[in-house]
């Protein structure tokens, strides 16, 4: 069993697996990151999706995971990144998570797929986005498309210039919820968690992306939205 909160074991265990094949990097990664040109933001270019597999609440605040196979993806741009998870993966034999030791059965290396104006994708860990207001940080769901999508599109746009040095050519992006799901269910699409403490709301829907395919291949690889290194913002084709 895990604690139902274990994004954050999963968090250290990607620079854990650094520091086994170049801990300086790790180290740079974990304290500084990847700065916007106005050094105002710093990005870690890497995301992952929550634990894949059969399982069901248990108490107290705890997942029973079925036996079988669990798995779980890393995503990034940066080849440094994928070179030193690839070497701290094959070094190792287990992975801990909480309580629980996962031993490692296969190691795959995933094709991207090709990326075009419009797609559709579900998420594999919820998509985050907020503004700030006088009282703080409000966090936005699935019922504030408009806002959403501009959050959304603001944020890949940094990561954009980060990554390449200067903006796509369209900056369009469009992010839409699928209707019917929101509809559905029983929270309209928002997922909290609790990371170091603190109350964090995501979006977990499937959704359509219209706009740039530089932007939405940004997005693939980093992850759409805030927090991607602490759990947030994975997504997979539908």
């Amino acid at each position: 069993m895990i604690p139902i909160n274990y994004q954050e074991y999963l968090t250290a265990i990607v620079y854990g697996l650094l520091d086994k094949s170049d801990a300086d990097y790790a180290r740079f990664l974990h304290d500084e990151g990847y700065p916007t040109d106005d050094g105002a933001r710093r990005f870690k270019m890497f995301c992952f999706s929550w634990l894949r597999g059969r399982c069901s609440p248990a108490p107290p605040q705890m997942l029973r995971y079925a036996p079988g196979v669990i798995d779980w993806i890393i995503a990034s741009p940066v080849e440094q990144f994928l070179q030193n998870i690839a070497i701290g993966l094959l070094a190792s034999e287990t992975l801990r998570v909480g309580p629980a030791t996962l031993r490692i059965q296969a190691i795959d290396s995933l094709t991207p797929p090709q990326f075009f104006e419009t797609m559709r994708f579900t998420c594999q860990s919820p998509i985050v986005a907020s503004v700030r207001n006088e009282r703080g940080t409000r966090y936005l769901r699935a019922t504030d498309p408009g806002e959403f999508s501009q959050a959304v599109r603001t944020n890949l746009l940094r990561k954009h210039q980060v990554l390449h040095g200067k903006p796509p050519l369209d900056d369009r992006l469009e992010v839409r919820f699928d209707p019917a799901f929101i509809e559905r269910d029983k929270y309209a699409g928002a997922k909290k968690v609790t990371a170091h403490g603190i109350d964090i709301i995501g979006v977990y829907a499937p959704f359509a992306v219209t706009g740039s395919a530089e932007l939405i291949e940004v997005g693939y690889q980093c992850g759409f939205g805030e927090k991607n290194a602490s759990g947030f913002g994975m997504i997979a084709l539908t």
